[in-house]
């Protein structure tokens, strides 16, 4: 089964495909690269940069008799999406998608965006104010929203994968059907995987906004917000 691992950039994603991979390897699915026809790119995982039909049918078959994680922050089109509904429908392939407080996400981008800038590097550079930060992150839910729509969906939230571990390997546990012991999978990936740790705090816009920010980011992100 081929299983995609989703999550907006720095929702803590990485940790939750980290999670997933130790879980599939404990379980005898070892986590071998795939083409680089299929997901070009200089990845030292598997990651879909893109998504397109035909390499979605070409990699479920790949993984075909086993389970295969694949990480990807890409927005799904329609034709995937339906040629990912008539997968899903013969058990081929799941997704899991991560969760994460979108003000906190917003204040890990702009975490991103000072070293970025401090490193001379590109990824992440263009967040310099929350402003900045919050625009993309109104992009990032919309795409966010295509894969709440998907079957076979394992939802997955980053304050468990961070600091209630043990509940994320469980969740994934049943939904990979696979029975092992948590401590390897919580061990790989809290502390040997490079899984782009940065403060690794809960509830940080709690502490780090000013109370207009505060304001400004509950009406910006009510719909994604606990009532």
């Amino acid at each position: 089964m081929l299983v995609f691992s989703y999550g907006i950039p720095k929702s803590g994603s990485t940790l939750a495909f980290e999670l997933a991979r130790a879980v599939a390897w404990l379980g005898g699915h070892r986590q071998r690269k795939l083409p680089a026809t299929l997901l070009p790119g200089d990845h030292e995982v598997n990651f879909a940069q893109e998504l397109v039909p035909e390499v979605l049918r070409s990699l479920a078959a790949l993984a075909e008799g086993r389970i295969c994680l694949v990480k990807t922050h890409a927005c799904p089109g329609p034709d995937w999406v339906a040629e990912y509904r008539a997968l899903a429908a013969r058990g081929l392939v799941s997704v899991h998608v991560n969760h994460r407080d979108p003000r906190d996400i917003c204040l890990s981008l702009l975490d991103a965006g000072r070293l970025a800038r401090r490193r001379g590097k590109q990824p992440f550079s263009e967040f310099v104010t929350l402003e900045d930060a919050v625009a993309r992150v109104r992009l990032y839910l919309a795409e966010l929203a295509v894969w709440n729509g998907l079957p076979r969906r394992l939802d997955l939230h980053y304050h468990d994968c961070a600091f209630s571990t043990d509940r994320a390997i469980e969740a994934i546990k049943a939904d990979l059907g696979i029975d092992c012991p948590n401590w390897p999978a919580r061990l790989w990936a809290t502390r040997l995987a490079y899984t782009h740790r940065n403060k690794a705090l809960p509830n940080r816009h709690l502490s780090e906004l000013t109370p207009a920010q505060a304001e400004w980011l509950a009406g910006e992100f009510a719909a994604w917000l606990p009532a």
